[in-house]
């Protein structure tokens, strides 16, 4: 995971019901915001794609891979100065295979940052 305990902190995490939960909190000072952008951080979106992938990784220990992104909207800016924790809330459906079909949003205390859908293996 490149990014797991360097760029974000897992709090907590439950899968009950194909529900995936997770909240954890982004560091602010990480040097991906020194250019992205300087005195205003704004978490790029493939970041934000990339931290699905990852909290998948985690709860079911393996790889996770992004095999179609069905949907996705950036819905407002996750800025880690203003709220530098943040939810994802996810269906997550086994399919045939090590296919996991996806759908969730990401979220903070200010309101919706970004809805998605799509497999993953």
């Amino acid at each position: 995971m490149i990014l797991k305990d360097t760029f974000y902190t897992i709090n907590a995490l439950t899968f009950k019901d194909n529900i995936l939960e997770a909240t954890f909190t982004i560091d602010a000072k990480h040097p991906i915001y020194k250019g992205h952008f300087p005195g205003n951080p704004v978490t790029p979106g493939v970041v934000q794609l990339e931290l699905v992938k990852e909290i998948l990784g985690t709860q079911f220990n393996r790889v996770i891979q992004l095999k179609t992104l069905a949907t996705s909207k950036f819905l407002a800016v996750l800025n880690p100065v203003n709220t530098p924790e943040a939810t994802f809330k996810m269906t997550v459906t086994e399919q045939e295979g090590q296919n996991l079909k996806v759908s969730g949003q990401l979220s903070t205390s200010e309101g919706v940052c970004l809805k998605f859908s799509g497999i993953y293996y």
